[in-house]
């Protein structure tokens, strides 16, 4: 059949009503719009769409603590009749839209993170805990005899830069580091750099290191840091890529990136939801993506240069 990816849907009224007979489409919905991140899951999920031949309703919230907009999303599958749904819960919550969905028969597959729930077919993300604690390995690695490190995370119920902040926390102070303040700046880059800033300047000659655990962490920290003249001077690891993030490993202002495979997300969930739509009994129900930790030596090499987004 003719593929159709519509990539924007209209918000009209969403009445949690039994859903018609089942489309051949799949409503993808992010936990927030505007980064690198999701947009890579989005391209995953449109190819995933493209080689099944169905149709992939792909949108998320502005804003990821917009939760009330991502249930609007979310409930638009009483309306789509859609056969699966693939989400990125930005709340507990989901487990009761995921719940009615599976007593209609119509599975749901979280992707870059689990808030729980025994209704749900499957998870495809990366293991973030240890992705936390490999950044805690590489910045012990990367600082030598230097040992003060800050966390700036992103928000307390956001699960996934939770466990990589743990993570980072963990292997780091096994490592010999001292965590000497862990702040949370915010979900926005707006918030990131405002916050980032007010932390940076009371840590100034203060750290050695700094972790951000997302992309929105990320370029508010290495933003402020380079407008304080200490960027490369503090040792900084992010999370996720941009072209912006990209450009500041090259240049030497952060000195390292782990990096998700959002596309992998994207397409494994639309794939996974499909198979158990159609009936199919899945293997495994936890998916690892997989991270690659890039640096300045390393940023350009082909494997590793296919990964950014």
């Amino acid at each position: 059949m003719l593929r159709r990816v519509i990539l924007a849907v209209l918000l009209g009224s969403a009445v949690p009503s039994v859903p018609a007979q089942a489309r051949e489409c799949i409503e993808v919905v992010s936990a927030g719009g505007g980064y690198a991140f999701w947009q890579a899951v989005g391209e995953g999920a449109n190819q995933a769409g493209k080689e099944l031949g169905i149709d992939i309703y792909f949108r998320g919230p502005a804003k990821e603590e917009d939760r009330d907009a991502q249930e609007t999303i979310a409930n638009m599958m009483w309306d789509l009749h859609c056969q699966a749904l693939v989400m990125a819960p930005n709340a507990p919550e989901r487990a009761r839209l995921v719940e009615r969905l599976k007593a209609q028969g119509i599975p749901t597959v979280y992707i870059d993170r689990d808030t729980g729930g025994a209704d749900v077919a499957a998870v495809v993300a990366t293991n973030n805990l240890r992705a936390g604690q490999l950044a805690g390995e590489e910045m012990a690695r990367a600082l030598g005899k230097r040992k003060r490190v800050a966390v700036l995370r992103e928000r307390a119920d956001v699960v996934s830069t939770e466990d990589r902040a743990r993570g980072f926390i963990e292997a780091a102070t096994r490592a010999g580091l001292k965590v000497v303040r862990s702040a949370y700046i915010g979900t926005s880059v707006g918030d990131s750099r405002v916050e980032a800033e007010k932390v940076l300047a009371a840590l100034r000659g203060k750290i050695d290191g700094v972790f951000t655990p997302n992309e929105s962490t990320t370029l508010g920290a290495v933003i402020q840091l380079k407008k304080m003249g200490l960027a490369g001077k503090v040792l900084h690891i992010g999370f996720d890529s941009n072209q912006y993030l990209a450009s500041a490993v090259r240049l030497g202002d952060l000195y390292g990136l782990v990096v998700q495979r959002p596309r992998e997300m994207g397409y494994q969930g639309v794939f996974l939801a499909y198979r158990k739509a159609q009936g199919q009994t899945l293997e495994v129900r936890n998916v690892d993506t997989g991270v690659v930790f890039v640096t300045k030596g390393n940023i350009d090499q082909p494997g590793i240069a296919k990964a950014l987004y």
